[in-house]
């Protein structure tokens, strides 16, 4: 096989991999782990019973996959945070930004991810990814609320507390997206709603 056919199949190989993650994702949050068959992704992805097999031995590889795909995602943003110029309070209002818009483009994650946390306590492997990917978040935007602290930029009080009211209110954004979907972009509410809780 020469290289570039190679490479095209692993292109395809990707792209059919993503295209049953893409597919999975709803399912899992209208029906849960545990009610969810392959033949249901299956037929979201609109592929054949046995091609869902070929790149994934199970849902609850499926289900591994997007949690890891959550996590590399995170990962990347923290990296872009770190690297980016400005004032804390200026990589603060980029972050909430940039979360604001995933929240209302992406719901479902957010669902997904409570999911997981709510109804699947036998998975306990999966709980545990859920959590990494939580306390990262976490510790990430705590990092730039104390930064901004100390720079006399965001408001004193316990980091910890600040970050749980802004994760809950991004959680909460999240249902309202996904059960509202009738809300134009401009309704919904932007990052400077949750700036507004940090500035002093």
């Amino acid at each position: 096989m020469s290289p570039r056919s190679a490479q095209a199949n692993q292109r395809l190989h990707e792209e059919q991999k993503e295209r049953i993650l893409a597919a999975a994702l709803p399912v899992f949050v209208q029906k849960g782990l545990a009610a969810t068959r392959m033949t249901d992704i299956a037929t979201a992805a609109k592929m054949g019973y046995g091609s869902v097999y070929h790149y994934f031995p199970d849902k609850e590889a499926i289900f591994t996959a997007l949690i890891q795909r959550e996590m590399e995602a995170s990962a990347q943003h923290i990296r872009e945070v770190l690297e980016m110029p400005g004032t804390p309070w200026e990589r603060l209002e980029w972050w909430l930004s940039r979360a604001m818009i995933w929240v209302y483009k992406h719901p479902e994650v957010i669902l997904f991810m409570t999911q997981v946390l709510i109804n699947e306590p036998a998975h306990e492997q999966l709980r545990s990814l859920v959590y990494q990917l939580s306390r990262t978040s976490h510790q990430e935007l705590r990092r730039l609320i104390v930064e901004g602290q100390e720079a006399g930029q965001v408001a004193t009080g316990n980091p910890d507390q600040l970050v749980i009211a802004i994760q809950s209110c991004l959680q909460g954004f999240a249902i309202e997206a996904a059960f509202r979907q009738d809300h134009a972009r401009e309704q919904f509410p932007d990052a400077q709603i949750l700036l507004r809780l940090l500035r002093p």
